[in-house]
């Protein structure tokens, strides 16, 4: 069964897509100190990031804005403490903050078929 990404392109439910997938971002860094092993941490949470990358360039391009914004998901920055999970996985916290920037932008800005009726809108 294909499942539709474009359907997180409204902002309602882009806020609970993108809630969900950065839980189980989170949540399975986490697991990481709990004893899950680091292979299986780094493939679920890749693919929420993944999945959380594509659903925000559908609601950002819905929005009318630039999917430039992306880099800021797919780039890391080595900003802030470093969180060292296996001898090849490590996390950085304040890289993580930054990444979810478009994320952010995705929950604020409306879809352009709103702006079209504002005034001073082009």
């Amino acid at each position: 069964m294909p499942v539709d990404l474009k359907i997180f392109a409204e902002r309602s439910r882009f806020r609970v897509g993108s809630v969900a997938l950065s839980s189980v971002f989170y949540l399975a860094i986490a697991s990481a100190e709990i004893g899950v092993p680091a292979w299986l941490t780094f493939v679920v949470g890749v693919s929420a990031w993944i999945t959380l990358t594509i659903i925000t360039y559908y609601r950002l391009r819905n929005a009318n804005l630039s999917s430039a914004w992306l880099l800021l998901i797919t780039l890391q920055f080595g900003i802030g403490p470093t969180w060292r999970l296996s001898e090849y996985v490590t996390f950085n916290v304040g890289g993580s903050i930054v990444s979810l920037v478009p994320v952010m932008l995705g929950w604020i800005v409306p879809a352009k078929s709103n702006r079209e009726g504002e005034p001073g809108s082009a």
